[in-house]
C-alpha cells in the first residue's frame, strides 16, 4: 500500500512525467513480458520505471550475465528502486530518455536488446516525443524491439514513422486499462 501511495502522491504532483496512478497490473506485465526474448538478450533498457513492476518480472527472467538499465528522472523512483531491487545487473540511470545513448557510451555499449516504457508519450511536447523515439530507434540493435504501453490509443501513426512494424494489443485488466505497442526496426 505504501508504494502505491508512493506512486500515487509523484502522480499528483507531477501528472505529465508520472504517467501512472497505481502499479501496473499482473496481466499488463505479463503482456509486456511475453515480447522479450530473455534466452537471447545481454542489454535491456527500461525508461520510466516508477517502482519496478516490470523490473522486478525482467530480471527474475532474465540469464545471470544479462544488464538491465533503467532511466528514471524522478530522484525519489531512483533511490526507491537502488534501495528495494537488490541485484547486481541493475543499473538505474538518474537521466532522462533523451539521454539513452551518451549514458550508453558511458557504459561501454554499443546497442540493445529490448527497450521496454511506461512513459507518458502523449503527454509529452512533440519536439520531446520525437527526441525520444529517435534515441530509442537509434539505440536498438538491428532486431531489437520497442515495447510500450500507454492509457491512450494515439500513438500509431508517430511510431509508424520510426519504426517499419507496429503491433498493438489491449490489455481492459489494469487500472486504466492499457494498449500495449511493440515496434521492430
Amino acid at each position: 500500500m505504501k508504494d502505491s501511495l508512493l506512486l500515487l502522491s509523484n502522480f499528483i504532483k507531477n501528472p505529465k512525467e508520472v504517467g501512472a496512478v497505481a502499479p501496473s497490473s499482473k496481466f499488463l506485465t505479463k503482456e509486456i513480458i511475453k515480447n522479450i526474448d530473455f534466452k537471447n538478450s545481454k542489454n535491456i533498457i527500461e525508461l520510466g520505471p516508477g517502482l519496478g513492476t516490470f523490473t522486478k518480472r525482467i530480471l527474475k527472467k532474465s540469464k545471470p550475465n544479462t544488464k538491465l538499465f533503467c532511466f528514471e528522472v524522478n530522484k525519489q523512483f531512483c533511490s526507491y528502486l537502488k534501495k528495494n531491487v537488490i541485484d547486481e545487473r541493475l543499473i538505474v540511470v538518474n537521466a532522462s530518455a533523451e539521454k539513452i545513448n551518451n549514458n550508453l557510451k558511458i557504459f561501454n555499449i554499443q546497442d540493445v536488446d529490448f527497450i521496454i516504457s511506461g512513459l507518458p508519450l502523449l503527454n509529452f511536447p512533440d519536439a520531446k516525443k520525437r527526441a525520444i523515439l529517435h534515441e530509442v530507434k537509434n539505440s536498438l540493435c538491428d532486431n531489437g524491439k520497442f515495447i510500450l504501453f500507454q492509457y491512450t490509443n494515439g500513438l500509431g501513426k508517430i511510431l509508424e514513422s520510426y519504426f517499419n512494424k507496429v503491433n498493438r494489443s489491449f490489455v481492459p485488466l489494469n487500472i486504466p486499462p492499457s494498449f500495449v505497442y511493440v515496434c521492430e526496426k
